[in-house]
């Protein structure tokens, strides 16, 4: 199985690669054929031969962000050669081994084989903190941005966190495709989404409930709530100061 991972590091987040690709090769998918694909504005030299490195610019926030999507497809060639594509953020480390029985064909009993795409249960969605413990939550509200959610018939079961999220190729360059169209339409008007490229996922997977698996909040385990958490950490996002992951 082939599957092309993604890392948008510019400025200091590029720092971060290092123990990121560390921790990929060692805990993730171990059986399977692994490409990162960097996104960066930094320097890279002697990288090994599975690491693919696309110079991209650092852009405001939140565009570098935002515009994740128009720059993943820069990848596109290389993403096509693979069955799986992955998006990880660049400060989520992954701290547990996750085989491909775990990650492709069993997770809560569902059968991920038959399911195309994949996103994760936000921790803070999950633990019920503010904003998820009420109407509307994190849903983008503004109807005149494509990521607008329709909470007239209730609120769904679940909010997914953009730090991690992907599916088989082809449809999940499908998914690439229609969200890097819907960014850019909402540009044209000024509008930026509520949680940038978050909320545009969380229309996109709301719209094809039954074509997303959902991962548990253990894939997005947030270390500045580690007192909260009452689940391990497969996926840990980072603190940003005196996280006691980094090395």
């Amino acid at each position: 199985m082939k599957v092309a991972i993604s890392f948008i590091g510019t400025n200091k987040y590029l720092d971060y690669l290092p123990q990121y690709y560390e921790n990929i090769e060692k805990y993730f998918l171990p059986n399977s054929e692994k490409t990162i694909l960097a996104f960066t504005d930094g320097d890279l030299e002697d990288t090994p031969d599975n690491l693919k490195v696309y110079h991209q610019e650092h852009l405001p926030w939140p565009y570098i962000t935002l515009k994740r999507f128009e720059i993943i497809n820069k990848a596109r060639k290389e993403i096509e050669k693979n069955d799986w594509f992955v998006f990880i953020d660049a400060d989520a480390l992954v701290v547990a081994k996750i085989t491909e029985d775990e990650f492709l064909h069993r997770c809560c009993g569902v059968d991920t084989n038959q399911v195309p795409l994949f996103g994760v249960h936000h921790p803070c969605h999950f633990l019920k903190m503010p904003p998820h413990n009420q109407n509307p939550g994190a849903f983008d509200q503004n109807l005149e941005s494509e990521a607008y959610v329709d909470l007239s018939k209730g609120m769904p079961d679940y909010y997914y966190q953009g730090c991690f999220w992907g599916g088989k190729v082809p449809p999940v360059l499908s998914m690439i495709d229609e969200l890097e169209g819907r960014v850019n339409r909402d540009l044209e008007k000024d509008v930026v989404a509520l949680w940038h490229d978050e909320s545009h996922i969380n229309r996109y997977f709301l719209d094809r409930e039954f074509d997303v698996h959902t991962f548990g909040p253990e894939y997005a385990y947030p270390e500045v709530f580690d007192e909260y958490c009452n689940f391990e950490p497969k996926i840990v996002h980072l603190a940003k100061d005196n996280s006691k992951y980094q090395q």
